[in-house]
């Protein structure tokens, strides 16, 4: 037999963690009828290990109370197999948050390369999944959302601003929902524009005033592509890439692409 401080030595477990496997019923040590203090058997001990080995494999304190009293292994496989599957998507999910995260940090770390700049860069490959009229037409969030929630991304990230231009206005402007792909498939519509003027244009904004950042690019991309004889199809991408945030003002970081033949 074996005391709880014994225990706390032998084995590197805490009195708390003792008292709440007692609690959930894991244990059931015996009791000293004249002091009350608990000796822990060989039995308890092997106990607290099989305890440890579940939680190593992710199992809850309820599935473990459920397997400490089936002995069925068909039952423990299909709890292993659905805790694999549980931590395969979270590990997918990590990955993909990294990803998001590493993609945000280059678009910081060049942003002072590119803001208020023009260059020469192909647009990424979109596929384009849905559209809506406009950026706040909320209502109309409720026909896209299930393509939304399906790809693993944030919203923003997921709508890119279509616009339409001539040589003396802007015509019109949606809202595409696009997911970034590597490689095109047949039957997908893809954005697909080789060549484009690129730059990252800054919109603040307050309570009280907004910046037309439209109008004032299509006002600096035409006279760009003048001064440099590029002709520009009359077609723009614009993207949230980043936004941040201080006392009544937004500022928000927009890649925009403007294709050109």
């Amino acid at each position: 037999m074996y005391r709880t401080g014994e225990l706390l030595n032998y084995l590197g477990i805490t009195r708390d963690k003792l008292r709440f496997y007692e609690e959930k019923g894991l244990l059931n040590p015996k009791k000293n009828k004249e002091n009350n203090y608990r000796n822990y058997d060989i039995y308890d001990i092997y106990k607290i290990m099989s305890i440890d080995f579940y939680k190593k494999r992710g199992m809850t304190i309820s599935q473990i109370q459920e397997l400490l009293k089936n002995e069925d292994v068909k039952y423990m496989d299909n709890i292993l197999e659905n805790k694999k599957n549980e931590l395969e998507k979270l590990i997918y999910d990590a990955k993909c948050m990294i990803k998001r995260i590493e993609e945000t940090q280059t678009f910081s770390n060049n942003l002072k390369d590119d803001l208020n700049v023009f260059q020469i860069k192909p647009l990424p490959l979109y596929k384009v999944i849905g559209e809506i009229s406009e950026f706040v037409a909320v209502e109309e969030y409720e026909n896209v959302i299930d393509v939304i929630n399906s790809n693993n991304d944030d919203m923003i990230s997921q709508i890119m601003r279509y616009i339409s231009f001539d040589k003396d206005s802007v015509i019109s402007t949606k809202m595409l929902i696009v997911n970034t792909i590597d490689i095109e498939k047949d039957n997908e519509k893809i954005l697909k524009y080789p060549k484009c003027l690129f730059t990252v244009a800054q919109e603040v904004q307050t309570e009280n005033e907004q910046r037309d950042l439209i109008e004032e690019m299509h006002r600096l991309s035409t006279q760009y592509a003048a001064k440099h004889n590029l002709k520009l199809l009359g077609e723009a991408f614009a993207r949230i890439r980043l936004i941040t945030y201080k006392k009544n003002e937004t500022k928000t970081y927009i890649e925009i692409f403007i294709p050109i033949k």
